[in-house]
């Protein structure tokens, strides 16, 4: 990239023009910012110093248990919380992750406070297929398939066949770990598939120790969080990293909050004439919950838009009633979507939430949605958080993506080492549609 002062003024008039205003604003502001100054910056929380809500601290709680951690861990990581008032909600929850979401973490643990817990609240309500390919374990063109899994495994030869017809059209790999008919499912509430525990006993001597019991039936989400914990123990040793379910605690939040009559945050989700009129305020439609629904013999994800008293998908329809959507939260048939997520995190509990350039834009819509509610305790406007950019794009000296699996596996990359926050973002700019 063209590091003449001209470059940012072109960048930011480009993303302004694309609709990425916030991204605009952060990357000239922070354009020639020392790269760990910027990384510190992310953890500098507002003044707002409320504690937060006994609801959603019960429902980290559970959340951790559920993935299998003790509740000495738990207490841990809510007293960090507590102190740090910071999260990483930037990625997706899968499998193992890639070179995008290996550079938000390296950049956050960049500046953490000392002594303090890196909380990864991955999303799981996205359908597999996503961007970070959630159902996969994704490396680089430097491994072969025979690296990772046996030739002896059940179906190898299709997913051989699979991987040499994927090198044809893109330098991305992967080997799927549920049946084909899932791929638009979302994550959320999944099971282990019965493709995934068959395949369990034939992975790399390097990779069964670090991967949870692959039962059929069991929970996918619980499965893909102690996996990738225990891949970024090996990558961050000296850090204290723990993932989970953003999208189960809060549906453990709205298990807590519903049944309390005098819950504010209740009442407007339940009050759905005025909830419709603020959500339209921000003129795009935002969606509440997404649903799984059949399309002949494949599952895809819908997501389910607010509209006079019911919640409403292309092929699903109810109403919005208590009752109804306890009864789904419990059977966890009913995802909170982002807007419920951030509204929890953010703006009733002042959480500061580092994110994709994705995630900037959306929380400024959202900020003009949470102008139009009326909550007492609520995090002032002027002190939400909503700038706090954490992502990138690990690459090599020689310029090719360095994915974590590969590192785990033995193979050596010399990473390149940007000194500002410009140079740290550069690859990620054909991405954004800018030239470098």
């Amino acid at each position: 990239m063209d590091r003449d002062p001209s470059a940012k003024d072109l960048i930011k008039r480009k993303l302004i023009e694309d609709g990425r205003v916030e991204l605009a604003e952060i990357l000239s502001k922070h354009w020639d910012t020392a790269l760990e100054e910027y990384a510190q910056s992310l953890w500098e929380t507002s003044s707002h110093e409320s504690n937060l809500e006994k609801e959603l601290v019960q429902s980290f709680q559970k959340e951790f248990l559920r993935v299998g951690y003790t509740e000495e861990q738990a207490a841990l990581w809510i007293e960090s919380l507590e102190r740090t008032h910071t999260l990483q909600t930037a990625t997706h929850l899968t499998a193992s992750e890639g070179p995008t979401f290996f550079a938000t973490h390296h950049l956050a643990l960049m500046g953490i406070p000392a002594g303090e817990s890196y909380l990864v609240a991955a999303y799981s309500g996205v359908p597999y297929a996503n961007a970070a390919w959630s159902g996969c374990l994704n490396f680089s063109a430097e491994l072969e398939l025979e690296e990772i899994l046996s030739a002896k495994a059940p179906g190898f030869s299709v997913l051989l066949k699979s991987d040499r017809d994927r090198r044809r059209d893109t330098s991305e790999r992967r080997i799927s770990l549920i049946p084909g008919t899932f791929r638009d499912a979302q994550v959320f509430g999944s099971e282990v598939s019965e493709k995934q525990e068959s395949l369990s006993a034939h992975w790399n001597d390097s990779l069964k120790p670090l991967m949870p019991s692959a039962g059929s039936g069991s929970s996918f989400s619980s499965w893909a969080s102690g996996f990738c914990h225990n891949q970024a123990k090996k990558l961050f040793p000296d850090s204290n990293i723990v993932y989970f379910d953003i999208n189960e605690v809060i549906r453990n939040y709205l298990l807590e909050i519903l049944p309390q009559s005098q819950n504010r945050f209740r009442g407007m989700l339940l009050n759905a004439k005025h909830f419709q009129t603020i959500l339209e305020s921000s003129g795009v439609e935002t969606p509440l919950f997404n649903i799984n629904s059949k399309h002949g013999n494949r599952i895809r994800m819908e997501p389910l838009f607010l509209r006079e008293n019911r919640l409403e998908g292309q092929n699903y329809s109810m109403n919005m009633e208590e009752e109804k959507l306890v009864q789904m939260l419990q059977e966890r048939t009913l995802c909170p979507g982002l807007f419920l997520g951030f509204s929890v995190l953010v703006y009733l509990n002042g959480l500061n939430c580092l994110g994709s350039f994705e995630q900037v834009e959306y929380l400024a819509r959202f900020k003009k949605i949470w102008q139009h509610f009326e909550f007492e305790g609520a995090v002032p406007q002027e002190q939400l958080q909503t700038r706090s950019l954490s992502c990138g794009r690990m690459i090599s000296k020689d310029g090719k993506p360095v994915y974590p699996l590969d590192l785990i596996l033995g193979k050596k990359a010399e990473l390149e080492k940007p000194q500002t926050f410009s140079e740290w973002m550069e690859p990620l700019f054909p991405r954004l549609g800018l030239h470098s």
